[in-house]
């Protein structure tokens, strides 16, 4: 089935061509009807390549056995290593976890199925365990669905990643891998579980594309961290999406508050079939015993080990009832402060016997509260203890942080959403508002005495651009995460609607503009850029801009930036490299077959035939490559030893980013065609029987009128060519060329030297301007032609807009013609620029531990990469047109259009928005330069924690205090 789709699309576009060519050879190129033909066969292949692209992406077998089991084994190395090493940051291990006892919830809390039918009490106490027994708890619960309730700090988190690590220890291969998941981005409402999950594993274990398939088979063990971390409408809806979407006998471990939980089961329902546990305070002694292990040990009498904390664990035994002990027992009731007075007091100066100092809190009431809030704010100096130069700005930029994750909601700390902390205008166009500045800049330091117009343009060109990103982020547009199928940005669904959108605010109005301002002659671009009317040049400018909106639609950089997640040149084996090859193919053999178009066919229609070409060229390589990538299987030895390149036909990604940039310029092209040549043939009808001054009429030999203004004749013949004729003989010059061409000029040109064979008259010029022809011809003394060179120059104003004025049919046809042309050309370089970065870009399928830093360098070298490739498509486009069509500006106009595409494809990347929102947020001292390292840093010294691309505070208490700080 899919062989013969690729027939019958490499067909249409085929028979597209045949047409083409047809109405070249036939002179039919301002017939309606094969126009409407040519353009039907277009839509009908871009048709055809969109269902093949849907086919080809929906279309894939299901892996082999042996492929997932390795695959299985891939997602549990890089979740064991990931948790490891925060398990160690967090000196969990050192010497041992704290250990913490739960006991079965309340009943009211749990599905009374569970643990058993009965309901007995006898066995809802043997859920009652301590830490190091979590796996074999969840064992115990016959549908293996438990829920660990608890206060806040009570070692729900870590809990959960004790569970994952000792599951991942003991596991048999093969068996399903526990993943910890935080729920603060599960929109529940609106997202399944089993989507929710692929795309939070692909995200933060990259490699991982194929999560979707383990999740399917049952081979991920959900372990579900911080229910309460939603905001409260989607508590309930995650808990209905739960029992919606969970099959019997799937294991799923989820922590809670147990007030939230509470609450959640009031509104809604409870979680079914799940048995519910909740963790208990922890014992005084046994807070006692791990603060004396890990403190500093001093020497006591004779010798004796001791701490710092020793008279204080003594006090507190001796008196467990005074008003400081007793608060300084309730603080050390959960592990969350064990911790945090361990650190504050382990390899620093301070002595823990502060803590018991009456004169030190002055409101006995809220002395358990100022004990917490003292903890916490000793935790990021201990910290920084090695530091202490450091201690301050770590305060600022940690608080300032906390802030901006408690003004969203959220405990995820993203990189890419910095930006949210510029003003407006930076936070909606930051990166569009800098380039723009910079080729402003540019323009008036070589513009010269032309300062004003490059202002001008400049400030044109910025409107629909920001204007597109405006809308984009309004409607939620984007990149979206790195890591599909194919490797490449997913392209989301509702993008081409929106880029209509953005036609129809944008090259409608534009269109009618540029109609509006242009001459009604054969050639109104050229004109109306060397007459520089403010109007028409900020129309254009304008026009450009709507141009670079579209291709940077394409290539998915408009609105919300989030950072891609896959490695550039991650495949380093012989097919990769054959891969690279393969595409240098496709660019230089695209210019080759531009030099073999022959140079008499009409612009636009060359223009066409290139694209045409460069498209049957990457069909028939896609063609030539599927069959030896579809269906390649691996053994598990091979995925789980090697790289391995995604599975599935390059036209999965090629089709889908030449389809995109079609579509989008089609509609451009169209939108802009049609309105500009609808409003220059409706000033052309209107126009067409104005003569342009007042004169004398007379009637000709034929029986035509003439008029006669200022000695000039003006007649229209039967045929509808226009003519005028001069007063009387006049100088001229006739210049041959040795390929047979005949040029009419001025003696001033004349003047300036003869290339040719040349002669110089005397006589009357008759000037005609026949339906349909750009070029004006000037009648010889023998009856035959030349083709004039500035002889119109020597006319009245008038008179000559009057001579070159072209009919509305033909404003119509040529103005649809090239604007559907020039847009299928401005769609063919955006698309073929994704499309091949798509393709250079090889995903690896083996999953890793991702960092944010690991994401902030992928980005940046997609981004370099998507910009440098856009630049040298989009130049050689350029230098391939000019090299044919010296005479025409679009091919100049073009390298400008690139020039400015390729910085804003790299500047509208996550990697961009971060570079403007460090010009900001650094420059104000509100953040360090070295922002990533700091953040790093910060991870490495137990304030932060890490999941995939992210980071989030070590606790939730932290987070809130820290922000609390700042705002006092």
């Amino acid at each position: 089935m899919r062989h013969v789709q690729y027939v019958v699309w490499g067909g249409a576009f085929a028979a597209t061509a045949a047409v083409l060519a047809v109405a070249v050879a036939n002179d039919e190129l301002g017939d309606t009807t094969i126009l409407t033909t040519v353009l039907g066969f277009a839509i009908a292949a871009t048709g055809l390549a969109l269902n093949l692209a849907r086919f080809a992406s929906s279309g894939q077998p299901a892996p082999p056995a042996e492929v997932s089991a390795a695959r299985v084994e891939q997602l549990a190395a890089a979740v064991e290593q990931h948790w490891q090493a925060e398990w160690r940051l967090r000196r969990l291990q050192d010497p041992e976890p704290l250990t913490v006892h739960w006991s079965s919830a309340e009943a009211w809390l749990a599905d009374p199925g569970e643990p058993d039918p009965s309901g007995a009490a006898a066995d809802r106490r043997e859920l009652d365990d301590r830490l190091e027994n979590i796996t074999a708890v969840l064992d115990r619960v016959a549908s293996r669905r438990l829920v660990v309730l608890g206060e806040p700090g009570s070692g729900k988190t870590v809990l959960a990643v004790r569970f994952t690590l000792d599951v991942l220890a003991s596991r048999d291969a093969g068996a399903p891998v526990p993943v910890v998941v935080s729920m603060s981005d599960w929109r529940a409402q609106s997202e399944s579980l089993d989507t929710w999950l692929a795309r939070y594993i692909a995200d933060h274990y990259p490699g991982a594309s194929w999560a979707r398939e383990l999740l399917d088979s049952g081979r991920v063990i959900p372990v579900l961290d911080g229910l309460d971390e939603m905001a409260p409408p989607l508590r309930t809806a995650a808990v209905r999406r739960l029992n919606a979407d969970l099959d019997d006998g799937r294991p799923l471990l989820m922590t809670c508050r147990t007030a939230v939980y509470a609450d959640v089961v009031r509104s809604s329902d409870v979680f079914t079939s799940a048995a519910v546990v909740e963790l208990q305070p922890l014992g005084f002694e046994t807070a006692a015993a791990h603060l004396l292990r890990t403190a500093r040990p001093v020497r006591g009498p004779g010798g004796s080990r001791t701490t710092g904390w020793h008279p204080v664990i003594e006090r507190l035994r001796a008196d467990p009832d005074a008003r400081p002990c007793a608060a300084l027992r309730a603080v050390l009731r959960t592990p969350l402060m064990v911790t945090l007075a361990r650190t504050a007091y382990d390899d620093t100066d301070a002595d823990p016997a502060e803590l018991l100092d009456d004169g030190r809190w002055d409101d006995h009431a809220q002395r358990e509260a100022q004990l917490e809030a003292h903890l916490l704010d000793a935790f990021v100096p201990a910290a920084y203890r090695d530091d202490d130069r450091r201690v301050d700005t770590a305060l600022d930029a940690l608080g300032f942080l906390a802030r901006h994750l408690e003004r969203r909601g959220s405990r995820e700390l993203a990189w890419w959403e910095l930006r949210r902390e510029l003003p407006l205008p930076l936070r909606t166009m930051g990166p569009v508002l800098i380039v723009g500045a910079l080729a402003t800049a540019v323009a008036l330091l070589t513009a010269g005495a032309a300062r004003g117009w490059a202002v001008l343009v400049a400030a044109s060109c910025l409107v629909p651009l920001c204007v597109a990103q405006a809308l984009s982020l309004r409607g939620g547009g984007g990149l979206a995460t790195g890591g599909g199928p194919d490797g490449s940005t997913a392209v989301r669904r509702g993008r081409v609607p929106r880029e209509l959108a953005w036609v129809l605010m944008g090259a409608v109005p534009l269109g009618f503009v540029v109609g509006m301002t242009g001459d009604l002659g054969s050639s109104p671009y050229p004109s109306l850029l060397q007459r520089w009317e403010w109007a028409g040049a900020g129309a254009l400018a304008m026009a450009g801009g709507l141009a670079l909106a579209t291709t940077l639609g394409v290539l998915d950089l408009l609105g919300k930036p989030i950072p891609t997640t896959v490695p550039l040149w991650a495949g380093k084996d012989a097919r990769s490299w054959h891969r690279r090859g393969l595409a240098a193919l496709v660019v230089a053999a695209a210019a080759a077959l531009g030099g073999l178009v022959p140079a008499a066919l009409w612009f636009p229609f060359r223009i066409s035939a290139i694209c045409a070409g460069v498209l049957g060229l990457a069909v028939a390589v896609a063609l030539w490559q599927n069959p030896r990538t579809v269906g390649r299987v691996l053994t598990p030895r091979q995925a789980a030893g090697r790289r391995a390149r995604p599975r599935g036909p390059v036209l999965t990604a090629v089709g889908r980013g030449l389809v995109k940039g079609l579509t989008a310029g089609f509609l451009l092209g169209l939108a802009f065609g049609v309105t500009n040549g609808t409003t220059l043939a409706a000033r052309a009808s209107v126009a067409q029987d104005d003569f342009p001054v007042s004169g004398s009429w007379h009637t000709s030999a034929d029986g035509r009128r003439v008029l006669v203004a200022d000695g000039w004749s003006h007649r229209t013949l039967a045929d509808g060519t226009r003519v005028v004729s001069s007063p009387g003989p006049v100088r001229w010059a006739v210049e041959r060329w040795s390929d047979g061409a005949v040029y009419a000029e001025t003696m001033a040109l004349f003047d300036q030297g003869c290339d040719g064979v040349c002669e110089t008259l005397h006589d009357p010029v008759e000037l005609q301007q026949r339906p349909g022809q750009d070029d004006l011809l000037a009648k010889l003394p023998d009856g035959t032609f030349a083709q004039s060179w500035d002889l119109e120059d020597a006319l009245p104003p008038a008179s000559r807009r009057w001579l070159q004025l072209s009919t509305p049919e033909w404003l119509l046809v040529r103005n649809v013609n090239e604007g559907v042309t020039l847009g299928f050309s401005l769609g063919l370089i955006s698309g073929l620029t994704v499309a091949l970065h798509r393709w250079l870009v090889s995903p690896t399928d083996i999953a890793r531990a991702g960092t944010p830093l690991d994401g902030l360098r992928a980005d940046r070298a997609t981004a370099v990469s998507r910009g440098v490739l856009l630049l040298v498509i989009g130049f050689l486009s350029s230098a391939l047109a000019l090299q044919l069509w010296p005479e025409t500006t679009f091919a100049a106009f073009s390298f400008v259009i690139w020039l400015v595409a390729a910085p804003l494809a790299v500047a509208l990347s996550a990697w961009g928005w971060l570079l403007v929102t460090r010009l900001w947020l650094c420059g104000t001292g509100r953040l360090p330069w070295r922002l990533m390292r700091f953040l790093e840093d910060a991870h490495r010294r137990g304030v932060l924690r890490q999941a995939g691309a992210l980071y989030e505070f070590r606790h939730a208490r932290l987070q809130e205090r820290l922000a609390v700080r700042v705002d006092g």
